[in-house]
């Protein structure tokens, strides 16, 4: 079993729940903007920037260590 993410936000670390909330959350909306809803430009962009963040962010999450037992 992977612990989850150690995640820090201004200085607090969250728990274990926290971040896989967080990780969670990053996935779906990540997949959200996947299923490419309809946008104009403007807001196409600003899904495909955060698209890019979104994929950055699920690298480092990914990266977790195994829990030692």
């Amino acid at each position: 079993m992977q612990e989850e993410a150690a995640i820090m936000i201004n200085g607090t670390k969250l728990s274990d729940a926290e971040s896989m909330t967080i990780r969670v959350a990053v996935d779906t909306l990540a997949n959200v903007l996947a299923e490419g809803l309809e946008m104009d430009g403007e807001a196409q962009a600003l899904a495909d920037r955060y698209q890019s963040a979104l994929t950055h962010i699920q690298t480092l999450l990914d990266q977790r260590v195994e829990r030692k037992q």
